[in-house]
């Protein structure tokens, strides 16, 4: 399965790992990710398409707040 990663979503991601005061390799302990997968989501230009793992890891991070 493949997802799509929205501008909005890695917004999110970003504004949520600043406000943690999160390290990249913190933040990919914390979504149980690479270090490369977290690097690219936060680097590449959204939209763009993931694995299925990797959408649910950043989607369940951002809705632990809710």
């Amino acid at each position: 399965m493949q997802a799509i990663i929205t501008t909005k979503q890695q917004t999110a991601l970003i504004k949520k790992q600043a406000v943690n005061r999160l390290s990249r390799y913190q933040l990919a302990e914390k979504l149980n990710l690479s270090k490369p997968t977290v690097k690219s989501v936060l680097d590449k230009q959204a939209p763009f398409v993931v694995s299925g793992k990797t959408f649910t890891a950043v989607n369940n991070y951002l809705l632990e707040d809710l």
